[in-house]
């Protein structure tokens, strides 16, 4: 079992939709996006994805992890242009057609998944081939200026009904991060532990993977386009080609 099918059942729970990103989404495209195609790379269980797609947006999302993908395929809502994949960050988007696209959104701290730059350049590359001109990428990872500067060693516990979510970082000799977490049932006790590499990017690196590739970059410190620095829990990136 993956890393995030292994949390499947609980991920709505713990991860629930956060209103500040449906508005951020909505304001970087003109307050609707109403018969905008969007990419949602990494989409988890779905959540945004079909809450766009309701806002009658047409929306491609997929996620590398295929439980995750499941539970997406079980809330999907029939009648929508919406559908949801397994697959790749990089291979997706090179599959995808050409200037097709107005948008591409990679929130969930997805994008340091992929751990080696190169492979974050190849992203972000084939989301500018992927998308129309002053199309957007919009990204959101958590501010690894903050965690590396004040090394920080893990995020703040999340408690629901039914779970108990701690989530703690290692930094490793080679530069990644190990993402150790353990989720508890609370009814039975049951508990499930894992961990992933991460790739801890900092603000100044993706600025310099995305500038050759967009016309203009703009960094935040959150959903709500409050000003990014070194102390902000988040960094999200709107980049228009």
């Amino acid at each position: 079992m993956t890393f995030y099918s292994s949390i499947a059942k609980a991920y709505d729970q713990i991860f629930p939709l956060n209103p500040s990103q449906v508005d951020f989404v909505e304001s970087c495209f003109g307050r609707s996006v109403a018969g905008k195609r969007i990419v949602d790379a990494g989409c988890g269980t779905g959540s945004l994805a079909i809450l766009l797609a309701r806002r009658s947006a047409n929306v491609y999302g997929f996620d590398a992890d295929a439980g995750i993908i499941g539970v997406a395929k079980e809330k999907q809502p029939q009648a929508l242009n919406l559908r949801f994949k397994t697959g790749d960050l990089v291979d997706e988007l090179s599959a995808l057609e050409k200037g097709r696209y107005e948008g591409i959104l990679c929130f969930g701290n997805t994008l340091v998944h992929l751990i080696e730059k190169d492979r974050i350049r190849a992203f972000v590359q084939n989301a500018s081939q992927v998308l129309k001109r002053n199309g957007r990428l919009l990204i959101q990872i958590v501010n690894y200026n903050r965690v590396l500067k004040e090394n920080i060693d893990y995020l703040p516990e999340i408690e629901t009904g039914d779970y108990r979510f701690v989530r703690k970082y290692h930094l490793l000799n080679d530069g990644l991060i190990d993402f150790e977490t353990e989720l508890t049932e609370k009814s039975t006790g049951e508990k499930v532990v894992n961990s992933v590499k991460l790739l801890p990017l900092k603000k100044e690196e993706l600025e310099d993977i995305l500038n050759p590739f967009f016309s203009g970059v703009s960094f935040y410190g959150s959903f709500k386009k409050e000003p990014w620095n070194e102390t902000s829990y988040h960094l999200v990136a709107d980049a228009e080609k």
